[in-house]
């Protein structure tokens, strides 16, 4: 056997391995059950894959038992202390809306939890947990410390429990002299780079050390929109495109490749342990050996075994990796790196920088493609040509970065001054990034990928021909507007935003009202780039609950025109505000919004037992007149405030059901309705009601946000003036794909 084919045979083991873990996850299998497989298949070339797939699925349900029945288990529900080393990067939870409240945002990590101790006894164990708790103290990975708390079942995998830790409770025990110096040196590089001000300083520290707290998150989008997000993210895609440009750029003074590597290497190192030794960014510094290792040696098979022995080793050791997104990326990006930048790099006219410049980024960009839009159901097509155009500032931030963090403590002022050279680097990128909203993005769904992808490798078998009969068959489809969300001609939009609501009336051009914004400014963004609104002439808040009014941020930089409130509430610095009342209208386009509660913004009824009774009944109202369509959107009203308005609402067509589909309604409020949005969320409350479901479906058509995701609703009328309605669920359908 060749020794290619050998390198060949290596890394179809490591992928054996990898898919034993990914079966077992996926079926739950018992790993014996695969050792009547091996019977059946006596086949030289078979057998070895598939046993390297039983030692996977081995590696995965050994560690699961190992989690699994531990003695944290006895403990569950418990009130215990713990003791044990920081084992990853402490980050801030988001804000969680429960209800119409608003949790504070806490810090969560994961642990090594070592000691275990009780009223009673005191337990040795090396187990890992998630902490939760709320502290404002700096805590580093590698850091000792104790807490005491409550011990609760987990759903993430890889740990052995959830451990809430009472506030205050959290003590340092030690923290290594080492960890503290280089803590410095960070703490030291985001002071500095905050001085210079501005998104692009904010840049640096996110690509030389991986630290992205100064990044507002309208330039994390914008960086993720342009598919450069890798940029700032500790990942061996990072790593490695890194490590290349360095290794290219010492090449070009010194052609010897052992020094080459040698001072690369040396350099990654140091990179390593500024930028943290975690788990994740050890494994990230694997991933830029093993392209190393192939640079080094100047044949592919080398990386290629190199790779198999990384993946291998890094999944034997941590099985859970094979599902996380971070090691998918850092093995695509490896792999682009070593079996399709030599050649774009060949192919490329020119000094043989110029094809290193455009074969990296390039090869790397291609070989993530399909996975990142498997995760976020997209890709913008222009990914590639900003990666390309970005390119050659990257060493320039990188070195400039690096050798100032080194400065940054002993030769302060030379450093700051490195700083701002390398922030002309960074104004490029923030500069490129923004060219994101310019390009087209599609936007599909995983089985469409995966088929796209089937097509693509047949087509090496089956000839050009169908290529390009796909490829037509794809235009097509892609064209079509009966089959993309939300359509052309959609008139009203119910997001997906959760246990909360957010509701749509399309203006045209661009243009929508706004009812609420949901509990998540993400999940309002994704709604608004789904239906593809840029200008907001009017926003409703019905009340001031979180599941209402906290995704307001996700407006983001989208023009808004006036925001209407049930009492006042500065929710916006530069926009005007009013306050809301029966009897205000708005007309704007083929659409008119007449408010018609609440009447004087202090009304009350008989409190009903639940989240905030009161502000649920003072609502704002709105009644929407469109095309001949009458529609009601009500808020979180309650029975008290309905029966009031029994005698505004006739003639209704559509109504977004009250209070995310309650128990406590007044039936008479939908009598004559046909079409019922319900927008609810996993919840605790009991939301929807089954009986007022059920009812409903006997009026007519119901759709609820939590089954249906994102609806758009078009209609037409016919010679009888009578609506024709359509709806469509977003994510639902496996053909979904357009184009924004």
């Amino acid at each position: 056997m060749s020794l290619q084919a050998k390198s060949y045979q290596s890394l179809a083991l490591a992928i054996g391995i990898w898919s034993g873990i990914a079966l077992a996850d996926l079926v739950e299998l018992k790993a014996l059950l695969l050792v009547p497989i091996l019977v059946l298949f006596r086949n030289r070339a078979v057998a070895p894959v598939l046993l390297a797939s039983l030692t996977g699925a081995s590696a995965l349900l050994i560690h699961l038992a190992s989690l699994e029945s531990t003695e944290l288990s006895k403990f569950v529900d418990s009130h215990v202390s713990i003791e044990g080393v920081i084992s990853s990067d402490p980050s801030k939870t988001r804000p969680r809306v429960i209800g119409s409240r608003l949790t504070e945002s806490r810090t969560t990590f994961l642990m090594r939890a070592e000691t275990l101790t009780t009223n009673k006894f005191q337990s040795r164990i090396r187990l890992p947990i998630r902490v939760i708790v709320e502290t404002e103290e700096l805590l580093i990975p590698g850091q000792r410390i104790q807490l005491s708390g409550r011990l609760i079942d987990s759903k993430e995998r890889k740990v052995a429990a959830l451990f809430i830790a009472k506030e205050d409770s959290l003590s340092s025990i030690s923290t290594p002299k080492s960890l503290k110096a280089l803590e410095e040196i960070r703490i030291a590089l985001r002071e500095a780079t905050l001085k210079i001000g501005g998104d692009p300083a904010a840049l640096i520290p996110g690509m030389v050390i991986g630290d992205t707290s100064l990044q507002s998150s309208a330039l994390t989008k914008r960086m993720l929109e342009a598919g450069l997000s890798h940029l700032t993210a500790v990942s061996g895609a990072n790593f490695a495109i890194v490590s290349a440009f360095l290794f290219a750029i010492i090449g070009f003074f010194i052609p010897n490749r052992s020094i080459q590597s040698s001072i690369t290497i040396f350099a990654l190192v140091i990179f390593v342990l500024i930028v943290r030794p975690t788990p994740s960014v050890l494994r990230a510094g694997v991933m830029a050996a093993v392209f190393l290792i192939a640079r080094l040696s100047g044949r592919r098979n080398a990386g290629v075994n190199s790779l198999a022995v990384a993946i291998t080793l890094l999944l034997l050791i941590n099985p859970f990796q094979a599902f996380e997104a971070g090691f998918i990326l850092s093995v695509l990006a490896t792999s682009g790196l070593i079996f399709f930048a030599p050649k774009i790099a060949a192919r490329v006219p020119g000094p043989k920088w110029l094809g290193e410049l455009i074969s990296i980024p390039t090869a790397a960009t291609l070989f993530c493609a399909p996975y990142l839009m498997v995760i976020s159901g997209g890709l913008n097509l222009g990914t590639i040509l900003l990666n390309i155009l970005v390119a050659p500032v990257v060493p320039f931030v990188t070195l400039f970065g690096f050798v100032a963090t080194l400065l940054i403590l002993p030769v302060t002022s030379l450093a700051r001054i490195l700083l701002e050279i390398a922030n002309l680097g960074t104004r490029w990128i923030v500069y490129i990034a923004s060219w994101s909203e310019l390009m087209p993005a599609l936007v599909t769904s995983a089985p469409v990928i995966i088929l796209l992808g089937a097509l693509l490798v047949l087509s090496r078998f089956l000839g050009r021909k169908v290529a390009f009969i796909s490829l037509l068959i794809v235009l097509t489809v892609s064209s079509s507007q009966r089959l993309i969300f939300p359509g052309s001609d959609w008139k009203v939009g119910q997001c997906d935003v959760g246990q909360g609501d957010a509701f749509l009336i399309n203006l045209g051009g661009g243009s929508a009202i706004l009812f609420d914004a949901g509990p998540d400014p993400r999940l309002l963004d994704r709604c608004l780039d789904q239906f593809q609104v840029k200008r907001l002439p009017l926003v409703v808040i019905s009340h001031i609950h979180a599941d209402h009014y906290q995704g307001l941020t996700g407006i983001g930089r989208r023009e808004v025109g006036e925001v209407w409130m049930n009492r006042e509430v500065d929710l916006f610095e530069s926009i005007p505000e009013q306050v809301a009342r029966s009897g205000q209208t708005f007309k704007i386009g083929d659409a008119r919004i007449e408010i018609i509660w609440p009447e004087t913004g202090t009304e009350s009824f008989d409190s009903i037992t639940g989240d905030g009774s009161a502000e649920n009944n003072r609502s704002v109202v709105a009644l929407v007149e469109i095309e001949q369509v009458r529609i009601l959107v009500t808020g979180d009203i309650e029975p008290g405030a309905q029966q009031e308005l029994l005698g505004e609402i006739k003639e209704i067509d559509v109504i977004k059901v009250p209070h995310h589909g309650s128990k406590h309604q007044e039936p008479r409020i939908f009598e004559g309705a046909s079409i019922f949005f319900v927008s609810v969320g996993q919840n605790s409350y009991g939301h929807p009601d089954n009986g007022l479901i059920s009812s409903l479906e006997s009026k007519g058509s119901v759709f609820r946000s939590d089954l249906d995701g994102a609806i758009a609703l078009s209609w037409h009328i016919d010679s009888s003036a009578r609506p024709i309605f359509s709806a469509r669920r977003l994510g639902k359908e496996w053909w979904r794909l357009s184009w924004h």
